[in-house]
């Protein structure tokens, strides 16, 4: 086996690989050479402008008889206490061959090291691939051979994010239960279906606020088109507790499925149970946890 740096030559057999360990990981669909070279811009371009905002941003590979056999992506940024703090963007490898996936985690530490990062982060959703998972995905739980290693590595999980979906929904009208206005706002984006805006209103006043996307800005596979991913739902606390959260995204479900949409996801933090217990109740089905991992090399960069 040997670890090699990451060269577009090798876009194809990564993408494959990435494909493969990804295949359990909800909302990952395959992808492209071209679709996943969108995320490994960053290690092939020289320009500076990049999305990702990571500094010395490269990759390694792990090759065995012509195949691809583990994969990291890293690079670090600069926090507000200008301490550098490493990423670890993506990591996979095939499930039994932990020599390959521990290979590539330590080649990429002794890499960061040498930009005198204090802490590593893995998996942070802020650095998430766009056609990995959904939007604040951080490490999916069908991941588990790399949970392990990241473990095994004095890696500490840091749970995250709560997915939960809803296959073939299908919603009952309702009355609002108090007298409210709707406004609806769609927009065109990268999906096969647009986006969709709902708020809600008493009086002329905005009380409450439904935000859903396209599967399809995530992944420019068929089957993530029919899926709509609830980003932001919220109601004004005086009016909470009286049925409008649940009006609202009863109301955004419905005129999401008008336009083509048939299935529905949606997250919430690890500890926002009282949003994990109405998301269950209306009818969302939990499929994934996600964490993001930490690991503390040093509190103080080294100095030359």
């Amino acid at each position: 086996m040997e670890i090699f740096q990451y060269t577009p030559d090798m876009l194809t057999p990564v993408t494959q690989f990435y494909n493969r360990v990804t295949a359990d990981v909800p909302h990952c669909y395959p992808v492209k050479a071209e679709e996943f070279a969108v995320d490994m811009r960053d290690v092939t371009d020289e320009i500076n402008n990049r999305d990702d905002r990571l500094d010395a941003p490269t990759a390694f590979v792990a090759i065995q008889n012509g195949v691809v056999q583990a994969f990291i992506h890293i690079g670090f940024y600069t926090n507000t206490d200008e301490k550098n703090i490493g990423v670890i963007r993506f990591l996979g490898y095939e499930p039994g061959v932990r020599p390959a996936g521990q290979a590539v985690l330590e080649k990429a530490e002794t890499y960061l090291k040498a930009f005198n990062v204090t802490q590593i982060s893995a998996f942070p959703s802020a650095f998430r691939y766009r056609c990995y998972h959904l939007e604040y995905a951080n490490l999916s739980n069908a991941l588990g051979q790399v949970h392990a290693l990241l473990g095994f590595n004095e890696y500490r999980p840091e749970p995250r994010w709560i997915f939960l979906d809803w296959k073939n929904y299908v919603v009952t009208p309702m009355p609002a239960p108090i007298p409210l206005k709707l406004s609806v706002n769609r927009v065109q984006e990268r999906g096969q279906y647009p986006d969709c805006i709902v708020k809600i209103y008493q009086e002329n006043e905005q009380i409450g606020e439904c935000c859903s996307v396209s599967g399809g800005e995530f992944s420019n596979h068929a089957d993530a088109q029919e899926w709509l991913y609830t980003t932001w739902l919220s109601v004004e606390e005086p009016f909470q507790g009286k049925g409008i959260g649940k009006f609202l995204l009863q109301s955004a479900l419905q005129e999401m499925h008008k336009i083509g949409y048939r299935h529905a996801a949606i997250s919430t933090g690890w500890d926002d149970y009282r949003a994990l217990l109405f998301y269950n109740n209306f009818g969302y089905r939990v499929v994934d946890w996600t964490y993001q991992y930490k690991k503390v090399l040093s509190e103080t960069p080294v100095q030359a």
